[in-house]
């Protein structure tokens, strides 16, 4: 009897623990789907965004006559392996962009590059919120990831922190 009783309770600990590990896997699984879509949705306005910087810097080699402008940010964002990285890089050169419409009124004049401009804030809202709904899931699931049982499992499952994605924008970043 007490051999039968044991059985049973080992039997309940391990449905408890069961449960637990999947309840906990699935929540972890949740916040990981809706960062990966999120991140599809950065990845693709990225590539957009680089695509239009390419336009306006063969828009500001017309006005300006000087090819060299954008020359580092359009070669070198290719070699990017993080999109964290490659958004701080383009931000960069949208920075750049406003320096040289500054300087240089007949570009503002331009149809192509006013028209490529309003792309881009376009393309800067879409991202902002993908931004914002893949940091909210993050912090979410970072959150999780240092309190037991969720680090135990985040470990067992291969579930692993992340970095946030800036979504502060500077005077100077602005169009």
């Amino acid at each position: 009897m007490n051999v039968f009783l044991i059985i049973l309770i080992l039997i309940a600990i391990i449905a408890m623990l069961a449960l637990i590990y999947f309840n906990c896997l699935n929540k972890l699984d949740e916040f990981k789907k809706r960062m990966i879509k999120a991140e599809e949705i950065i990845e693709e306005c990225l590539d957009k965004k680089q695509k239009i910087i390419i336009t306006i810097n063969n828009t500001i080699q017309k006005v300006t006559s000087k090819k060299d402008y954008l020359k580092e940010y359009i070669s070198s964002s290719d070699m990017i392996n993080s999109s964290i990285e490659k958004d701080l890089k383009l931000d960069e050169a949208i920075k750049l962009i406003n320096e040289i419409s500054n300087d240089f009124d007949d570009l503002n004049k331009d149809n192509d590059f006013n028209k490529a401009i309003k792309n881009l804030r376009e393309i800067d809202e879409t991202l902002t919120s993908a931004k914002n709904l893949f940091n909210q899931n993050a912090l979410k699931s970072n959150t999780l990831l240092k309190n037991i049982p969720y680090n135990i499992i985040g470990k067992i499952s291969n579930h692993k922190t992340r970095s946030y994605y800036n979504t502060n924008k500077t005077d100077d970043g602005e169009f």
